[in-house]
C-alpha cells in the first residue's frame, strides 16, 4: 500500500497538526487558510523555507505559538538569525 501525501506531506502529518491545533479555526480562516496545515504551508511559502522545517518549529514550540513564536522564528531564520 502507497503512503498517501498531500504535496509530500504524508496524510498522517497533516491530520497530527490539524488535531494539535489548540487556537480556534476560524483564527486560520481569517489569515486565508482553510485549517492549521494550510496555514503552515502558507507560511513556509511566504518565508520561502521548507516545509520541514516549519514543522520542525512547530514541533519545537507546540501549536500556540503558531502566530507568534512561529512567525517571529521564521523571520528570524530568514534574517539570518538562526
Amino acid at each position: 500500500m502507497s503512503c498517501l501525501e498531500v504535496r509530500g506531506v504524508p496524510l498522517a502529518t497533516i491530520a497530527r497538526l490539524n488535531r494539535d491545533r489548540t487556537i480556534p479555526l476560524d483564527r486560520y480562516q481569517d489569515d486565508g487558510a482553510i485549517d492549521r496545515f494550510g496555514y503552515l504551508e502558507n507560511l513556509a511559502a511566504d518565508h520561502g523555507v521548507e516545509f520541514d522545517v516549519v514543522l520542525t518549529l512547530v514541533d519545537v514550540l507546540g501549536p500556540e505559538e503558531d502566530f507568534d513564536g512561529l512567525v517571529t522564528s521564521l523571520e528570524d531564520l530568514a534574517a539570518g538569525g538562526f
